[in-house]
C-alpha cells in the first residue's frame, strides 16, 4: 500500500490532480487509514498510470478515460492466482533474511524487514512470495527439531498482526454477506485462513476473523449475534474431517440458512455439496467457484 505522496512520485502526477480525479470522477478511490489518510494498492497506481496515458498521450477527456477504465474493470473477472504461492528465486534473499531473524528470535529485526518488504513490494507479493515460503521453512525446521516452537509462535504472531493491519484498511460493504472465519479446535495453522480472509476483505466482504483452535461451544450464539451468513473453516489435517462435519451439522441445526466454505491443505479438490463448498488451495478460480456462496440471493 502506498500513500498519496509516494503515488504522486510513481505516477509523476501532482497530488492535487489525483485528489481531483477521485473527487470529480471517482477515477481511483483509495482506502483510508484509521486516521483518514489515503492509501493506494499497486493496481490503483497502475490504473492512474493508464488514465494519465489516455489523457496525455491519446488526447481522451478525463471523464471518458475514467468511463473506459470502469467498463474494463467490470468486464475483468475477479481472480486470485494461487500460483503466487510459489515464490521465485528473486525472493530467496528476503526469505533467508527473515528466517535468520526468526532463528535469533529477533522480533525487532523481523519488524524492520517486514516494513522494508511492504514498502518495496505489493502486499500480496510479500504475503505469498515471501511470508508463505518463510512459514513453510520455519515449519520444516521446527519439525526437524532445529527451531524452538517459541520462535515459530513469534513469527506467526507477527504475521497475524500484519494481516490484521491490512484487514482494517479495507472498507466493508453492507450489501455483501457477513463471513466468520476460523480453524477448528486443535488446528493451530492459520496462515492459509489469514490469506483467504485478507482476499475477501480486499473485495469488501465483512469478515469476522476468529482464528486458530476455535471450540464449537458458543459459536452458534456468536453467529446469530452478528448475523453471519457464511462460515469459513480451514484445516491442514485430513483427520479433521469428522470434526468439521460435526461443526457443520451442529451449526446448521441452529441456523439452517448458513453456508459453509471448507479450505486448507487437507482439501484435495474443489467440490460443491450445498450447504458446503470445499475449496482446494490450488483452485485458481476460487472466486468463481464460490460465487453461489459469496453472492447474496
Amino acid at each position: 500500500m502506498y500513500n498519496i505522496k509516494a503515488v504522486s512520485k510513481m505516477v509523476d502526477m501532482p497530488t492535487v490532480t489525483i485528489r481531483s480525479w477521485e473527487q470529480r470522477y471517482q477515477a481511483v478511490v483509495p482506502e483510508r487509514t484509521e486516521s483518514g489518510h489515503r492509501v493506494y494498492t499497486e493496481a490503483q497506481v497502475n490504473d492512474l498510470k493508464w488514465l494519465k496515458k489516455q489523457v496525455q498521450e491519446n488526447g481522451i477527456a478525463v471523464s471518458q478515460a475514467v468511463k473506459m477504465l470502469h467498463d474494463k474493470q467490470k468486464e475483468a473477472p475477479l481472480s486470485f492466482n494461487t500460483s503466487e504461492l510459489n515464490h521465485d528465486q528473486q525472493f530467496e534473499n528476503q526469505i533467508n533474511e527473515l528466517f535468520q531473524a526468526v532463528t535469533k528470535m529477533d522480533a525487532k529485526q523481523c519488524h524492520f524487514l517486514l516494513d522494508l518488504y511492504f514498502s518495496q513490494f505489493h502486499y500480496k507479493t510479500v504475503f505469498f512470495s515471501i511470508i508463505v515460503p518463510l512459514m513453510y521453512k520455519v515449519g520444516d525446521a521446527w519439525e526437524r527439531g532445529e527451531l524452538h516452537v517459541a520462535k515459530e509462535h513469534m513469527i506467526s504472531n507477527l504475521v497475524l498482526q500484519r494481516a490484521m493491519t491490512f484487514f482494517n484498511l479495507f472498507r466493508t460493504s453492507d450489501s455483501l454477506p457477513k463471513v466468520m472465519a476460523f480453524c477448528p479446535e486443535g488446528e493451530h495453522h492459520q496462515l492459509g485462513l489469514i490469506l483467504f480472509t485478507l482476499s475477501l476483505r480486499e473485495q469488501h466482504y465483512p469478515v469476522f476473523y476468529i482464528g486458530a483452535d476455535t471450540p464449537l461451544d458458543g459459536l452458534s450464539d456468536l453467529i446469530n449475534e452478528n448475523d453471519i451468513e457464511i462460515v469459513a473453516i480451514s484445516t491442514s489435517r485430513k483427520s479433521d474431517e469428522p470434526i468439521i462435519s460435526h461443526y457443520i451439522e451442529t451449526l446448521k441445526t441452529e441456523n439452517p440458512k448458513l453456508k459453509f466454505i471448507v479450505g486448507g491443505l487437507a482439501v484435495n479438490q474443489s467440490k460443491a455439496m450445498p450447504p458446503r463448498w470445499d475449496i482446494s488451495p490450488t483452485d485458481q478460480n476460487w472466486l468463481q467457484t464460490l460465487s453461489p456462496v459469496l453472492n447474496k440471493t
